[in-house]
């Protein structure tokens, strides 16, 4: 069982139904508007036909959480987008004073309320399109202080460069934008 917490536009889910379509996932995203471009990504690529698609706020798990977990979480967060400068330069232009520090928190809100519903030994992808620490290593480290069942568990030098087990991609490098990812586990 999978989850999705912020799908829209839901490339990522539907990469992970084309490769197990027997899968059992839960898309979310808190704005509703954004749940029909899940559903025709889904059309689009064909698959999805057995994927639940829910708007919700991901760290409000009464609103949308049944008490089943998950085996494995992916957080693709609202961040920052300062790793996608390099194809879209008026990102920089739109931030203003207090953002970084509003989403760092919402950041942590969704760290804090999706780590409950990742099943012991479970996994929890957090990643960003952020090149800023703030939003990915200090993120991760601050989480892993305050969360004791966490650990980081390393991925391969091939996904970027890093240092803790997580892996920061720069804008350019391998020919992509500037792209964060952590793997969290969850004790037994």
């Amino acid at each position: 069982r999978v989850l999705d917490a912020c799908a829209a536009p839901g490339g990522k889910a539907a990469h992970l139904l084309e490769r197990d379509p027997a899968l059992r996932l839960l898309a979310l995203d808190v704005d509703a508007r954004r749940l029909q471009r899940i559903r025709e990504t889904f059309d689009r690529t064909g698959v999805g036909a057995s994927a639940q698609v829910r708007a919700a706020d991901a760290a409000d798990l009464d609103a949308w959480w049944d008490g089943e977990p998950f085996d494995a979480v992916l957080l693709d967060a609202p961040c920052s987008a300062t790793g996608v400068v390099r194809r879209q330069p008026d990102v920089l232009l739109h931030r203003r004073p207090g953002d970084i520090d509003a989403l760092v928190a919402l950041q942590a809100r969704l760290l804090d309320a999706l780590w409950q519903v990742v099943a012991p030994g479970g996994v929890l992808l957090y990643a960003t399109c952020s090149i800023l620490r703030r939003e990915n290593q200090q993120q991760i480290a601050a989480f892993l202080a305050r969360t004791a069942d966490a650990r980081v568990d390393g991925l391969p030098e091939a996904f970027g460069h890093g240092d803790a087990g997580t892996r920061q991609r720069l804008p350019g490098e391998q020919g992509g934008d500037g792209f964060f990812h952590a793997r969290l586990v969850k004790g037994r």
